[in-house]
C-alpha cells in the first residue's frame, strides 16, 4: 500500500508541475495605455445598415511577425484575421460630410488557411481568440468618397491561442482599445463598398489585469 500511495503522489505532483509549466509558459499580449497594438487592413461591405468589416492584422504588439512568411506579407500569409459584424442606427449630413454611427461585434481570429478577399468568409474560418463589443463613427467626405473613422472596441472574450509552441493571450477582458481607419469608398453598388487601414491604440481602462 506505501508504495502505491507514493507512485500516487508523484503522478499528482507530475500532473501539478505539468500545469504549472503550462501556466507559466503563457504569454499574455496586453492592452498598454496609450500604446499601439495592432496594424490593420481591409475591406467592407455595406447593404442597408448593415455593415460587414474584414481584413487582417499587419502587426500585432509583442510579436515579431504576424504572417507565416517572412517575405509575402498579405491575406494570404495573415496569421490573425478579423470581422466586424456592425448596424448603423444614426446619420447626419453636415456640408460634404456624412457622420455614420454603428455598434456591433468584432472578432479576431487566429486564421487557420489563406484568406481571400474576394470570398469574405475566409477572414472568419480559424479559432476566434478574441471577442470585443464595438462602435463607430465614420465620417465620409462625400465628394472624395474618402472617410477616416474612430471606433472603440471593450474586450468581452479571449481565449488561449498557440503559435511556435507558445500560449498566447490577446488582450484582457474589460480593456479597450480605439482604432484609427483611412479609407477609400467604391462606386455606389461595386463590391466591395471600400477599402481601409488602420491603427489601433491601448485606451486607459480602471478594469483590473
Amino acid at each position: 500500500m506505501r508504495a502505491i500511495k507514493r507512485v500516487s503522489f508523484w503522478s499528482m505532483a507530475a500532473v501539478a508541475c505539468t500545469a504549472a509549466a503550462t501556466s507559466s509558459a503563457q504569454v499574455a499580449l496586453p492592452i498598454a495605455d496609450e500604446r499601439v497594438l495592432y496594424e490593420v487592413i481591409g475591406e467592407f461591405n455595406n447593404s442597408g445598415s448593415a455593415s460587414q468589416q474584414y481584413g487582417y492584422l499587419s502587426s500585432v504588439a509583442g510579436l515579431a511577425n504576424a504572417f507565416s512568411s517572412t517575405t509575402t506579407k498579405n491575406e494570404t500569409t495573415a496569421l490573425f484575421t478579423f470581422v466586424t459584424s456592425a448596424t448603423t442606427y444614426q446619420v447626419v449630413n453636415n456640408g460634404p460630410f456624412r457622420i455614420v454611427d454603428r455598434t456591433g461585434t468584432t472578432t479576431i481570429y487566429l486564421n487557420s488557411g489563406p484568406s481571400d478577399f474576394t470570398n469574405p468568409a475566409t477572414f472568419s474560418q480559424g479559432m476566434p481568440i478574441q471577442v470585443s463589443n464595438y462602435h463607430q463613427q465614420v465620417i465620409l467626405n462625400t465628394g472624395t468618397s474618402t472617410f477616416l473613422t474612430v471606433h472603440t472596441n471593450t474586450i468581452t472574450q479571449v481565449e488561449t491561442f498557440t503559435l511556435d509552441g507558445v500560449a498566447y493571450r490577446l488582450g484582457q477582458v474589460g480593456r479597450s482599445f480605439r482604432t484609427n481607419y483611412s479609407g477609400q469608398s467604391n462606386a455606389p453598388g461595386a463590391v466591395p463598398s471600400g477599402w481601409f487601414a488602420g491603427t489601433s491604440i491601448g485606451s486607459r481602462s480602471t478594469a483590473a489585469d
